[in-house]
């Protein structure tokens, strides 16, 4: 081959070896675009689901304060109590007045569609996304059940607590709820009325812990994908 031909094939491989060199460059800088992509979302999540803990667990705290004022309602209401200490009427008036409070936690549970639907997480690791969806299952069908309990003691707040008390929302010196304990301590609709509400909230609180339980699990799993990413 003659000098220029060689000098010719020379420039062709060194273009070709720059070229291939800038592709694995540019693949490498992707790849660790992508990498650190990850561990921001890896921290993102881990941040909603510690979130997500803290406010379970203040919800349970706060329903097992109005089940034990149930509770202990319910024992008073059994026992046939015929006079009441102060502290035995602040705990009537604090059931009668919590009774229809169920509600679950508000969490947007549809805010990861995008990132499950386009494979973020299953890419990351597929345990992990298997488990965050079943949390995120699990979430939405005691939400819509809770909801429906909630309803249903709404209707037992209308029909059988709301005909027996006094409620003072307008003046602000008078007492918030007012009662004749001799009147409504027979009354079994109400202690019926009352067992629901203790039931379904303690029902609530079960799943709580379960719902928690299924979070700490994913933040571990967040901390090795973590870890291993460092």
């Amino acid at each position: 081959l003659s000098q220029d031909v060689l000098y010719a094939m020379g420039e062709i491989l060194g273009v070709v070896i720059g070229l291939l060199i800038a592709l694995q460059i540019n693949n490498w800088n992707e790849g660790r675009k992508i990498h650190l992509q990850d561990i921001e979302f890896l921290n993102n999540l881990k941040v909603e689901l510690s979130v997500d803990i803290s406010a379970l667990r203040d919800r349970k705290s706060h329903y097992q304060r109005i089940n034990n004022n149930i509770k202990n309602t319910i024992k008073l209401f059994d026992g046939g109590v015929q006079s009441l200490t102060p502290d035995e009427h602040q705990e009537i008036v604090s059931a009668l007045t919590d009774f229809q409070i169920l509600t679950p936690i508000n969490k947007n549970i549809n805010r990861n569609d995008l990132v499950i639907a386009q494979g973020t997480i299953d890419r990351i690791d597929k345990e992990l996304n298997r488990r965050f969806i079943t949390y995120l299952q699990n979430t939405q069908s005691i939400n819509a059940a809770i909801t429906k309990l909630g309803e249903t003691l709404q209707q037992l707040n209308i029909l059988y607590i709301h005909p027996n008390v006094d409620y003072n929302e307008i003046n602000p010196k008078a007492k918030r709820i007012d009662f004749s304990y001799e009147e409504i301590f027979d009354k079994k609709e109400i202690r019926n009325a009352l067992q629901a509400s203790f039931r379904y909230r303690n029902s609530y609180i079960n799943d709580i812990n379960g719902l928690v339980e299924e979070a700490e699990n994913l933040i571990i799993l967040i901390d090795e994908k973590l870890a291993g990413a460092e």
